[in-house]
């Protein structure tokens, strides 16, 4: 849950304004800016920094990143911010003011690709050229509904429906509009890629401070070790009993393999240094593991 506590970051306490807060100042000078430069010169930073096609016939890759600024109305902005306002804050209370925005921005770059790769696949149905800030939002969302599903959210601000329902309902209704394409304006393809985003962040483990490869390497090391038991009592029926030989870096030294004293100078002080250096979100679920290992053997002291 967004709640606990061992998922929280502390921020620098010296920043006054918090990071959605200037996250979304960001949003509106950009947004200003570009009416100027509309009014006065004649010129919209949208000729440039829209996401278009342009990415792929001309390099300019920069778009990935400038569309998520862009606002085509203040309505438009409006609304995104508003959006970006009621999810931002708790998941940059949770994970920290770096991490949001670093979840904002990467979210809108894996929506800008879809949006990209479906428009280059069905040129006649869907635009490229998008602006707004709502895939990164998207993921937003996604987030705060995977972990807080039975949270109370406005529907339309009227209807209260439980987070859950909004989270499915946002992936139906976009999955819907790039099955049967709308000339509504709206980049469904992006908020897509900005849910499913969200949704892989969560599930994969990064919230809690897993990575992905700490969950390949703990699921490696359990097939092994399911592996050698079945072999052990062939082997024992020989006469002789090989020990397995894998041992992955991140897994635990079985407690009865050695003296209380040597488990806790090989296995215990290592992550108790870790989790001083990095914080307890730091664990993987081996370690994780060695610790409810030495809690028990403190127990039946």
């Amino acid at each position: 849950m967004l709640s606990d506590r061992d998922y929280m970051r502390e921020e620098d306490h010296g920043t006054r304004l918090s990071w959605t807060v200037m996250l979304l100042i960001a949003l509106v000078v950009v947004f200003a800016a570009d009416e100027i430069a509309k009014a006065y010169l004649g010129l919209s930073l949208q000729q440039h920094g829209a996401l278009s096609s342009s990415v792929w016939r001309s390099g300019w890759v920069w778009q990935l990143v400038t569309f998520q600024f862009l606002h085509g109305s203040f309505t438009h902005l409006f609304f995104n911010g508003l959006g970006v306002w009621m999810f931002g804050r708790p998941i940059e209370a949770a994970f920290g003011g770096r991490r949001m925005l670093g979840l904002w921005m990467a979210g809108g770059l894996v929506g800008g690709l879809l949006q990209l790769v479906i428009s280059a696949a069905f040129p006649n149905q869907f635009s490229s050229d998008v602006v707004g800030a709502s895939a990164g939002l998207m993921t937003f969302l996604a987030i705060f509904c995977r972990l807080e599903p039975d949270a109370r959210i406005l529907l339309a601000m009227i209807v209260p429906v439980p987070a859950r329902f909004l989270f499915y309902f946002s992936v139906g209704v976009a999955v819907f509009f790039i099955v049967v394409p709308s000339r509504d304006g709206v980049a469904h393809a992006a908020h897509l890629g900005g849910l499913l985003f969200g949704w892989f962040w969560v599930q994969s483990g990064y919230y809690r401070g897993e990575g992905l490869w700490d969950r390949l390497t703990e699921a490696w090391h359990r097939w092994n070790q399911q592996l050698q038991k079945r072999r052990a009592p062939a082997r024992q029926a020989q006469g002789r009993i090989i020990k397995p030989s894998f041992r992955s870096d991140s897994a635990p030294t079985p407690a009865k393999e050695l003296s209380d004293s040597e488990f806790i100078a090989r296995e215990v002080d290592p992550i108790l240094e870790k989790i001083a250096r990095d914080g307890i979100a730091s664990l993987t679920a081996a370690e994780r593991q060695t610790l409810e290992a030495a809690r028990k053997k403190v127990t039946r002291r």
